[in-house]
């Protein structure tokens, strides 16, 4: 027992330094100060509840009044504002009540109407909380080397250029390269990615990420509100204050609850000329449920998207997202990594493949070119030795020449180069290459000592999770679509391998734009998702654009609506399948609140509620509907 009470202590405790600023709010302090004298005023008289002569103390006035003022405050400043909040009609009702002598039912009233107020807050902490959260993932001070030498300063002083020191379970301060050393990062925080990265010297580290183990010197490249973290905390802020057309829509509708809760007010007491049905009236007729119903599912989808890894830069994209029928792709550093990658080596002749890597290795090592680093790098990979070569010649336009230890001559390049050169090619040989190329990829041949003795094949390689990630599309009935200015065969091997069959290529930028207007035209409400400068205008013109986030430009992501931060696919089956979950839950809401208020108020008209039943049914039906916006936020992704 005493176990379980210091466990109860702690999450107490964790969950009061958590939520800080929900718990030192105006209204949650009202509403706990209210709640505590109403609770005081029952023990004391508890018939006070059912029989309003004996609620006439001041324990019962004082919790009717605790509340009452607060809700009286917010009405004031909402006719200021000329936001006609259900606050108006509520404070008509506390106050009727309090003239007539009904403390229980004003406390009530106040009390429950407090509460209901104080969970919304709670949903919006809550997802919030997570976000609000990663401005604590960067240190206070840090080491920055200056001059050659060591200083400690606040995160505040270092600049951009700076040479920051990270050591073994330290946070990074900043977006930057890592200059020398290497370490495991765990990007958790920022990109949702479960694993921890190596770094190394060329590599980009980002600002709250950890490091696990290891020692890193990076040059920051980007500091405080331009870091990831920072644009993220600062994207997340302007959704917030952005609305949703379906929010817009209800909220403009809540403004004519308040006059016709008083005008029908009115005219039941008219009617019955009973005071008490009309203050009844006024407190089932609030619109606060209803309300409710939209931001509160809005707000915990967007939270539950940023603790994954995927940034909605406002409450429209999930109502925008949850209409989407298309979805276009750009090839290059979205469905491909949009790097060129060895993939296949072919011996030709007596040399084994890892010694006629290393060769092609060697060979390449001073290259430039992209295919050549790919060749090196494939060597390093496998972990074999890459020496210099003792000369080197670049062949523009055809390939490379160097002579290597021994003194033994490797040339690679196209085909057209070894006939060039006088150093014949078999026919089946040029046959498997044209059949190899035909398919979009490259391919280059490896000679020694003026013998073809193997070729390889160079591509694009697909990102492993796309073939996944277009079937569960199609699952959820998205038409796919795949548009590339890269050649028609590269991008048809692609669009096959991925189970793609809607094809674009050799497009230029503005012609993306436009094949996005086609499908609009047609009908879809289309999605694309893209990486790149040129992708902008299509990121624009889509109902819904989605960037490639931290391997993406800044223009991409500037332009788009979601911003997809590990470059994760994944995630956007599930954002989809977020998004329509929310608009499910509002409709669900809606309906649910609807519902209640009709009854309520059928009820309140011929007199079978009491304003302290009408309060009680009224408050206790937006738990519900705050509960079942609650839920998103905990929805995961398949596979979780």
């Amino acid at each position: 027992m005493q176990t379980v009470c210091v466990s109860c202590i702690r999450g107490g405790h964790r969950f009061a330094l958590r939520y800080r600023a929900f718990l030192a709010s105006p209204g949650t302090l009202f509403t706990f100060l209210s709640l505590i004298l109403l609770i005081a005023a029952t023990i004391q008289t508890p018939d006070g509840l059912i029989n309003a002569e004996h609620a006439r103390t001041w324990l019962y006035l004082a919790a009717a009044l605790a509340g009452s003022l607060y809700i009286w405050w917010e009405a004031i400043q909402g006719i200021r504002e000329r936001d006609f909040t259900a606050d108006i009609p509520v404070s008509f009702a506390t106050i009727g009540a309090l003239v007539i002598g009904q403390y229980a039912a004003a406390a009530v009233v106040a009390v429950l109407l407090l509460v209901g107020g104080m969970l919304e807050a709670l949903v919006s902490a809550r997802a919030d909380n997570a976000l609000e959260s990663l401005a604590k993932l960067l240190p206070d001070r840090v080491t920055v080397r200056r001059a050659g030498e060591d200083r400690m300063v606040a995160l505040s002083e270092v600049r951009s250029g700076d040479l920051v020191l990270i050591r073994s379970g330290e946070r990074v301060p900043v977006d930057g390269t890592v200059e020398r050393g290497s370490a495991s990062v765990n990007q958790a925080a920022i990109t949702g990615e479960s694993l921890s990265v190596e770094k190394q010297e060329g590599d980009l580290v980002y600002a709250g990420t950890f490091n696990e183990m290891g020692a890193l010197e990076v040059c920051a490249t980007k500091v405080g509100t331009e870091t990831a973290l920072g644009q993220i905390r600062r994207m997340v802020e302007e959704a917030k204050a952005q609305k949703a057309p379906i929010e817009r829509i209800l909220n403009r509708y809540a403004k004519f609850y308040t006059p016709a809760a008083l005008m029908l007010g009115a005219l039941v007491w008219w009617w019955s000329g009973d005071l008490l049905r009309a203050i009844t009236i006024l407190i089932v007729f609030c619109p606060c449920v209803m309300v409710l119903a939209t931001p509160t599912a809005l707000v915990a989808s967007i939270g539950n998207a940023a603790l994954r890894g995927s940034l909605v830069k406002k409450g429209a994209t999930v109502e925008a997202m949850a209409k989407v029928t298309a979805v276009v792709f750009d090839k290059t550093g979205t469905l491909t990594f949009g790097q060129i990658k060895l993939t296949t080596i072919q011996p030709l002749g007596a040399i084994a493949e890892n010694d006629l890597l290393r060769l092609a290795a060697i060979a390449e090592k001073l290259s430039e070119h992209p295919l050549g680093r790919a060749v090196v790098q494939a060597a390093l990979t496998r972990a074999l030795s890459v020496p210099d070569p003792e000369q080197f010649t670049v062949l523009p336009g055809l390939g490379v020449r160097a002579r290597i230890e021994g003194g033994g001559e490797v040339l690679i390049g196209r085909p057209w180069l070894f006939s060039e050169q006088g150093i014949p090619v078999d026919e089946t040989v040029l046959t498997r290459v044209k059949s190899l190329a035909s398919a979009g990829r490259t391919v280059i041949l490896v000679a020694y000592h003026h013998q073809v003795e193997g070729l390889f094949v160079l591509e694009d390689t697909v990102r492993p999770q796309a073939r996944s990630v277009i079937t569960r599309l199609t699952k959820l009935g998205m038409r796919t679509v795949l548009v590339t200015g890269d050649n028609t065969e590269t991008a048809q091997r692609i669009a096959t391998e991925l189970g793609i069959s809607d094809v674009h290529a050799e497009v230029l930028p503005a012609r993306k734009g436009e094949i996005v207007k086609q499908l609009q035209v047609q009908g879809h409400n289309v999605a694309f998702v893209g990486d790149g400068v040129n992708d902008g205008p299509a990121l624009a013109t889509a109902n819904v654009g989605v960037a490639m986030g931290l391997g993406g430009t800044d223009v991409a992501i500037e332009t788009a609506e979601i911003a997809l931060l590990s470059d994760d696919l994944t995630k956007l089956p599930h954002l989809l399948s977020l998004s329509r979950q929310a608009m499910r839950a509002i409709m669900q809401n809606l309906m649910f609140s609807l519902s209640v208020l009709l009854i309520a108020v059928g009820l309140a008209i011929v007199g079978v509620l009491s304003p302290v039943t009408g309060a009680l049914l009224h408050e206790l039906s937006s738990i519900p509907v705050i509960a079942n916006s609650a839920r998103l936020i905990g929805i995961k992704e398949r596979g979780e």
